[in-house]
């Protein structure tokens, strides 16, 4: 546990946002619900207006609008990613573009007779809540090093005792004792004049498995509850390295020296969600929900790092590599929602509604580490995020439909600027094909964000976060991803 503390999360090169512990918690609070095209091309507002599969994950209410069977299947999400960043002032871009299957599900009414209670349903299958697969790059020409963080992490201790990104620093000849010495170093990396790159991959996803309950009273009252069984999976892959500039300044032969960095987590958890839909008047639906913190136990978090050094004269250093492995558990926030939709004579509706989630209440738990210093990072770091979501529908003929709708969600970090944002905008339209017993839809959706991503500077135990050096090493980045869905159904 000593290794893994003190080689992963005190000196970890390259963090998204913050150092990799308070991260790792927040990364795994964020949803980004994905769904039936339906869902998607309305901007997902229909925790209100109900009578959608996907609804179930953000109002369990929206399961009382059934009147009929439904089997819902979404075979095809294809989203374009493309990320520009700036780092130092240079400017790099990437691009990626995956497939996946976001969505599957079943919803069995039963219309009960001589009672106020019209209906009850259950519903059962999968959304995809968080999709992790993403690219960006980063370069500049930089005069400091990661060097300069593993240097004050090796001072002290005896070459042949370092552990971590130290040890390899020593086999691969970044580091060296200083004459005389067996516990004080140097780096010719140190305050030289270093060309920076680093290609960042990220890739798997959240689904979320459904269980679902609810009920019509007289046509207007709609409740729901859902069971939630959130699966991760995810992995990050870090390519890094630097290069002499001007070779000559080096007081040893290595010219460049990479790093690779390989993160993979993987765990189930459970929450629970409770929703009521109330329509007040034909013409009007009235939605609230409540969905409890997730609880993940034993999150499976490997770790690896590889690191080789290159010589002038074109030869290296070997590989040297050390893995790590954990298991922790994470709490994550609960959420809040309520929401708003108004019926046009049954030929269209306009919704919206609010999302609440507090961030820092997300917190790491183990048997044998407190994560007392991580989850202070997440209470300083994370604050109160708000979604507002608006959707619309029109029915253009009886069989042919139009959707349209935007989301905005605020910054999730309690202190932020225009370098560290977090900020995202979502734009969607789709339309829809009906029939009596079967259905088609399709919608395209637009992510824009920002963020930023920090390497080892303003984030090591060896130089902590100031208000100073906060935004010193920031890579800045706008992403805009293009995602196209469609879905297949049928009622019976």
């Amino acid at each position: 546990m000593k290794k893994f503390i003190s080689s992963i999360f005190l000196i970890c090169l390259f963090c998204i946002a913050v150092a990799q512990g308070d991260y790792e918690a927040f990364r795994f609070s964020q949803i980004e619900y994905q769904g039936t095209a339906r869902y998607m091309g309305a901007g997902g507002a229909f925790s209100a207006t109900g009578g959608e599969f996907s609804a179930l994950g953000t109002n369990p209410a929206a399961i009382g609008l059934y009147k009929r069977h439904e089997v819902t299947f979404t075979p095809l999400s294809v989203a374009f990613s493309s990320n520009r960043s700036s780092y130092f002032g240079n400017a790099s871009h990437a691009q990626k573009a995956k497939y996946t299957v976001p969505q599957c599900g079943l919803v069995i009414t039963n219309h009960i007779e001589n009672s106020n209670w019209n209906y009850w349903h259950f519903g059962f299958g999968y959304n995809r809540i968080m999709d992790y697969n993403d690219i960006f790059r980063a370069n500049a020409p930089v005069s400091r090093s990661m060097v300069d963080v593993i240097l004050p992490n090796a001072e002290g201790t005896s070459y042949n005792a370092l552990t971590g990104d130290a040890s390899l620093a020593w086999n691969t000849w970044l580091i060296d004792t200083l004459p005389g010495t067996s516990n004080e170093y140097r780096s010719p990396f140190s305050n030289a004049s270093l060309d920076h790159n680093a290609l960042v991959k990220t890739s798997g996803g959240m689904d979320e498995l459904t269980l679902a309950f609810g009920g019509n009273y007289n046509d207007k009252l709609f409740i729901g509850a859902t069971l939630g069984v959130p699966v991760l999976n995810y992995k990050e892959v870090v390519t890094y390295s630097e290069t002499a500039t001007d070779e000559a300044t080096l007081s040893s032969g290595i010219r460049s020296f990479q790093t690779t960095s390989t993160q993979e987590n993987s765990a189930a958890g459970v929450n629970l969600k409770l929703g009521v839909i109330y329509q007040p008047a034909s013409f009007v639906r009235l939605g609230t929900s409540f969905q409890t913190p997730s609880y993940f136990w034993k999150v499976k978090d490997s770790y690896s790092r590889n690191m080789v050094s290159y010589y002038v004269n074109e030869g290296n250093s070997g590989a040297f590599s050390y893995d790590n492995s954990y298991r922790f558990s994470l709490t994550t926030p609960l959420k809040f929602n309520v929401s708003a939709a108004f019926l046009i004579q049954k030929r269209a509706f306009i919704s919206a509604e609010y999302d609440f989630i507090d961030y820092s209440m997300a917190k790491l738990y183990a048997d044998d580490y407190t994560f007392n210093t991580e989850n202070e990072a997440v209470d300083n770091k994370y604050g109160i995020c708000h979604t507002a979501k608006i959707g619309a529908e029109v029915n253009v003929t009886s069989k042919f439909m139009l959707r349209a709708g935007y989301n905005y969600r605020t910054s999730p970090y309690r202190n932020f600027n225009s370098t560290c944002d977090g900020s995202a905008h979502y734009g969607s339209l789709g339309f829809g094909i009906r029939t009596k017993f079967v259905f088609f839809d399709m919608a395209y959706v637009i992510r824009c964000s920002k963020n930023s991503y920090w390497l080892y500077g303003g984030t090591s135990a060896a130089t902590p976060v100031t208000e100073d050096n906060l935004y010193e090493d920031a890579v800045s980045t706008k992403g805009i991803t293009h995602r196209v869905v469609a879905t297949i159904g049928c009622k019976f």
